[in-house]
Formats: C-alpha cells, structure tokens, sequence
C-alpha cells in the first residue's frame, strides 16, 4: 500500500493547524487577561504563562468551555506581584476573563 504525498501533506496541514489554534488560544487568553490588568503607572509585564484549571476547581465550574488559567507575573519599581485570571471562552465567541485571588 501505497501513501500518495498529498495525503501526506493534508494530514501534515492539519496537525500544524490545530496546533497551531491551540497556541492562538493561549496568546489570546494572555492578551485578554493583560488588558484587565490594574492600570498602575509603571507597570511591566516580566512574565506570562497558561495552565489547565486545578481539578478542585474545575469540578465546580459551570461554564461550556474548559477554563485556563493564566498567569502574569509584574513589577513596578516598588513592587513585585502575580496576577492570576480564569479565561473561558463561549460558543458565540465571547470571552470571560475573571482575577483569581488566592485564598490564605
């Protein structure tokens, strides 16, 4: 049996876009979660990541989509701090970007 290199090709295509939205995804919920940060002069994004929801809290989540985490870490002169948000989107294609405050 005998693979034609246009199947070869397709099936190439798709693995790189569907890897490919799985990563505009994750730049999408750190853009959104960026713009609700607090608007303090001097503040400087130094670092950001995404991360699955924790399985405690996922259980108690009512929305349609699987949540991300997203986490910036930023700094002004006097201060350093990280900023955790809950990124859903919904099937219309709407968004839902809530902070995270960790409890004590």
């Amino acid at each position: 049996m005998r693979i034609s290199p246009i199947a070869v090709a397709l099936a190439l295509g798709l693995i790189a876009t569907s890897a490919s939205a799985a990563g505009d995804q994750k730049t999408q919920c750190v853009l959104r979660a960026t713009e609700a940060l607090p608007k303090l002069a001097g503040l400087k994004v130094a670092r950001s990541g995404t991360r699955p929801m924790p399985a405690e809290q996922l259980a108690n989540w009512k929305g349609q989509s699987k949540p991300i985490i997203v986490d910036i870490d930023v700094g002004t002169p006097d201060f350093n701090e990280r900023y955790s948000y809950v990124y859903a989107s919904g099937p219309t294609g709407g968004t839902f970007v809530q902070r995270v405050v960790p409890s004590r």
